[in-house]
């Protein structure tokens, strides 16, 4: 799995970081991915991308 987020849609909520801290962290108002997803995290990272309020969470399986 890998994922990413378009920082052009991202509003900064904070809800993936706040999901899962050692994927996402917001910088600046925007999410990045600081770290790509282990196996233990995916289920956690599949939940962040389908509440992110923008849709601004890719992941490719």
């Amino acid at each position: 799995m890998r994922v990413s987020v378009d920082g052009s849609r991202c509003i900064g909520c904070g809800m993936c970081q706040a999901a899962v801290p050692g994927v996402f962290r917001v910088v600046e108002k925007v999410s990045t991915v600081c770290a790509q997803p282990e196996k233990a995290q995916e289920g956690r990272t599949f939940d962040a991308a389908n509440g992110c309020p923008v849709n601004a969470i890719q992941i490719i399986r």
